[in-house]
């Protein structure tokens, strides 16, 4: 062990002199893990005289050094301790400021991830500033932008067509009304083109009310042209809650 402690300083102080203060401050932290499994205080000292008699080279080195001498303290505190408590003795901190923040806690961030996270920075900015823009825009153009629907009256019944939240259509969601349309009649409403489906519920003089669920959204974006009419017949209302049906131009 003493001579791997010796070989470990050794390695040090020759990266040292070939200017590699990385690979000598890695073999100093190896030997000063040495000297501290060995409880050996006196090699403790001499891995911090080393550390702290090195000159770093940049920041990163600079970090490393700090974190060597750090390390090397706390173990020779964490001996003395011991020693003075076989001894019966009082103890005397070495080291009374250790707990004080000290620069080994910098973590390196070299030049190129600086680089990066500033970059990363900016497009997080320029997509929040996006996203926000988006907000706002669709705040003001989904709120016009509607799908212009048509239902017509294809059967040869009179029929009563009401546009309703749910299928049982009992609450006060149709702001309209109820709508009375002879067979070939028909009404124009414009529907919110953020809504998914609109539902309208329809009951004829002579047959049973059936639903007409009308797809909203797919069908404004697959427009030609956003000032298009499309239309729904109430022929195509079936058994509530009905299935599903797309407006198709209006000719």
């Amino acid at each position: 062990m003493a001579r791997d402690f010796e070989s470990r300083l050794a390695g040090a102080r020759s990266a040292y002199e070939r200017n590699d203060t990385h690979a000598a401050l890695r073999e100093l932290d190896r030997a000063r893990a040495v000297a501290f499994k060995e409880r050996d205080e006196e090699k403790l000292r001499r891995v911090l005289d080393f550390a702290e008699g090195s000159l770093s080279r940049d920041e990163q080195t600079e970090i490393e050094r700090e974190s060597v001498v750090y390390a090397g303290r706390q173990n020779l505190r964490q001996l003395s301790r011991r020693r003075a408590l076989l001894a019966g003795q009082s103890w005397e901190d070495p080291f009374p400021d250790l707990e004080t923040p000290q620069a080994h806690t910098r973590t390196f961030i070299s030049r190129g991830v600086k680089f990066w996270i500033g970059v990363g920075v900016l497009l997080a900015a320029v997509l929040v500033a996006a996203f926000v823009a988006a907000l706002i825009a669709g705040a003001f153009s989904s709120s016009d932008a509607a799908l212009r629907l048509r239902v017509r009256n294809d059967t040869a019944d009179r029929v009563a067509v009401d546009w309703c939240e749910t299928v049982a259509c009992d609450g006060d969601f149709d702001p309209l009304g109820t709508w009375h349309l002879d067979p070939g009649e028909y009404v124009r409403i414009d529907l919110s083109a953020d809504d998914v489906v609109d539902l309208f519920v329809v009951k004829g003089m002579t047959t049973e009310r059936a639903c007409l669920p009308v797809r909203v959204d797919r069908t404004y974006e697959e427009l030609s042209g956003r000032e298009t009419v499309v239309v729904v017949r109430t022929s195509e209302a079936t058994r509530c809650p009905g299935e599903i049906v797309t407006p198709r131009p209006a000719v």
